[in-house]
């Protein structure tokens, strides 16, 4: 008899340590969040939950999936339901609203058991600024949140490089990539631009080694911006992988 009460209790105990998973409120759909209160919740309740509650947490406000749908519904993005978005700082494109004279290209890269990371290339008053961004999270199992950035900056011909590149391949104008079925481990590459006030949002696995030619391409294109921004320098310097493990985890081809 002692025993089973000393296993109630104990158990009794678990339950209540664990995180208490916040309902979706009747009213939230007519109750506004700031964007600090986002950044915070998502930060403290979705970020570094295993798949980002988008599996296990029901209707929680911890699910991705939910807090995406009740609390981000004036944004009309495509990858509304991507949580990385998020953890990288970054916005939602909404295209109810581009901006015409927008000139802007980001990669975002969810690499499974790997440091998931973000480059932005954009140009602004003639300049090209490429910045890159990594998390402290653990890719494929949670996001985490926004723990680096550099940014440099040179003249415009390097976005006028990459968009040259863009255009030959039709960017704007692509579609899904019937030559590649995904798969489980590996990564995810997620591409956006803007220009011209057209926008575009291409999804690849694995697009290194999996895929058409255009999405190898586009990979390419990825590999040479993220060269660019010394993303394995500031790795190696961040979690003290060695060169190899590095150019294991990472190849360039």
């Amino acid at each position: 008899m002692k025993t089973l009460f000393a296993i109630t209790f104990f158990l009794f105990l678990i339950s209540s340590c664990r995180q208490e998973d916040k309902k979706v409120p009747a009213a939230t759909g007519g109750t506004k969040w700031s964007q600090d209160s986002i950044k915070q919740y998502f930060k403290d309740s979705i970020a570094y939950r295993q798949y980002n509650g988008q599996l296990g947490s029901g209707d929680s406000l911890n699910n991705f999936d939910t807090f995406s749908r009740y609390i981000l519904t004036d944004i009309k993005a495509k990858n509304i339901s991507d949580p990385f978005i998020l953890a990288f700082e970054e916005n939602y494109i909404d295209t109810s609203r581009i901006e015409a004279g927008k000139q802007w290209f980001r990669i975002t890269v969810d690499p499974v058991f790997r440091i998931p990371y973000c480059l932005i290339l954009e140009k602004v008053n003639n300049k090209s600024i490429l910045t890159l961004k990594m998390t402290d999270g653990y890719g494929g199992y949670y996001s985490g949140y926004l723990n680096f950035t550099s940014s440099a900056t040179d003249s415009g011909s390097l976005y006028n490089s990459i968009s040259s590149r863009l255009h030959q391949l039709n960017f704007w104008e692509i579609k899904d990539d019937t030559t590649c079925s995904g798969g489980g481990d590996g990564e995810v590459w997620t591409f956006e631009g803007i220009e011209k006030g057209q926008y575009n949002l291409v999804s690849r696995w694995f697009p290194l080694n999996c895929g058409d030619e255009i999405t190898q391409k586009l990979a390419l294109i990825g590999v040479e911006l993220r060269n660019r921004s010394l993303f394995k320098n500031y790795l190696q310097a961040k979690t003290e992988m060695t060169k190899k493990k590095i150019e294991e985890w990472y190849p360039d081809k």
